[in-house]
C-alpha cells in the first residue's frame, strides 16, 4: 500500500488551510494521510524520526505532500497548499 505524508507546522497558515480543507472534504481516504510535524516554533523538538523523514524525502519547507509506495520509494510531491488541495482527490484516485 501506498503512504501518503503531509509534512506540516502548527504556524504555517498554507498548512492549516490544508488541513482545514481535509477535515470538510467528504472522503474517508484522508484518513490515509500521515501528518509529519516540523514545528520548529515551540518548546518540544521535533521528533527525530520526522526530521529523519524530511530529509529522506528533501523536503524543505512545508507543506508538502510525499506519495511513496511500499518501500518508501517516492512516487509523486505536491508543493504548498493550493497544490495540494487541488489535487488531493485526484492523487488518492491514482495512489490509494
Amino acid at each position: 500500500m501506498n503512504k501518503f505524508y503531509l509534512f506540516s507546522k502548527k504556524s504555517c497558515g498554507p498548512c492549516a488551510l490544508v488541513d482545514k480543507y481535509m477535515n470538510s472534504i467528504k472522503d474517508e481516504r484522508t484518513s490515509l494521510l500521515e501528518k509529519v510535524d516540523l514545528e520548529d516554533f515551540s518548546d518540544t523538538p521535533i521528533p527525530q524520526e520526522n526530521l529523519d523523514l524530511a530529509s529522506k524525502y528533501g523536503v524543505t519547507a512545508t507543506p508538502v505532500l510525499v506519495i511513496t509506495d511500499y518501500d518508501g520509494v517516492k512516487l509523486e510531491e505536491k508543493v504548498g497548499g493550493m497544490q495540494i488541495t487541488q489535487n488531493i482527490r485526484k492523487l488518492f484516485d491514482q495512489y490509494a
